[in-house]
């Protein structure tokens, strides 16, 4: 059995023989040749994408800027907690339990929310009988800056208002 490369498949054809040309080495000084490879690295688009991000934001407007920020400023000036309520149609037993249970664990009362409602130190969610949800507000007042950049923050996760918690807080 003969292997497909010790076999040719014609005689006629010949591959001709040609060496590696030969590459004129400049003779240039280390931290030149460091320059020069470090300019042939950079890629253009890289230059490109800067600059043009650059002149992207002299033309944004101020709303624009804010709205481009970090969100994880604003995070900081903003206290989200759960919130715990009994549902109307509970039997007075379980109303009377539910309050019970919620004074020993030292859980302050959120009238704002309706009667009987609570901000529990841990999430409640799933247990039968209640309704909780969450609250987030400012944990101190905001400049008009930081009010829009809350408001756009809310807008773009869909965070409904919570006015009856308080100024500027929402139910996410």
């Amino acid at each position: 059995m003969a292997y497909a490369g010790l076999v040719t498949g014609y005689a006629d054809v010949r591959v001709p023989r040609l060496s590696m040309p030969r590459f004129l080495r400049l003779r240039l000084p280390p931290h030149t040749r460091f320059l020069l490879m470090i300019g042939i690295m950079i890629s253009p688009c890289f230059l490109a994408d800067t600059y043009g991000y650059w002149i992207q934001r002299m033309v944004y407007t101020s709303d624009q800027m804010v709205a481009r920020q970090r969100p994880d400023a604003i995070l900081a000036q903003i206290h989200k907690f759960d919130v715990a309520c009994a549902v109307t149609d509970m039997s007075a037993t379980d109303q009377g339990r539910w309050a019970r249970d919620a004074a020993q664990q030292g859980w302050p009362l959120y009238p704002e929310a309706g009667p009987g409602c609570y901000k529990p130190d841990r999430n409640l969610r799933g247990i039968i009988g209640l309704k909780v949800f969450s609250v987030a507000c400012p944990t101190v007042v905001l400049s008009a800056l930081d009010q829009r950049r809350w408001a756009t923050y809310a807008a773009a996760h869909d965070w409904g208002p919570y006015p009856q918690a308080g100024d500027g807080c929402v139910d996410p």
